[in-house]
């Protein structure tokens, strides 16, 4: 006697969990971004960062020496 399940109901199940699903790398990022946005010096940090880009206070780092010496 059969339990009247088929691989056609396996897979659809199977797709149906896929879409629900949260990978651990999504997981992993929202966790991060909470961490951050819950850590008040953190975010001060990020917006002196955002004006200093808005306010041209940045410079192009393309080697050591350049990150080592300040100009």
């Amino acid at each position: 006697m059969s339990s009247g399940v088929t691989i056609e109901d396996v897979y659809h199940e199977i797709q149906l969990i896929k879409k629900t699903m949260v990978r651990r790398q999504d997981l992993k990022s929202h966790i991060d971004t909470v961490e951050i946005m819950s850590n008040q010096e953190t975010r001060h940090i990020l917006k002196k960062s955002d004006a200093d880009i808005i306010h041209g206070r940045i410079r192009e780092i393309s080697s050591v020496d350049d990150l080592l010496h300040k100009s």
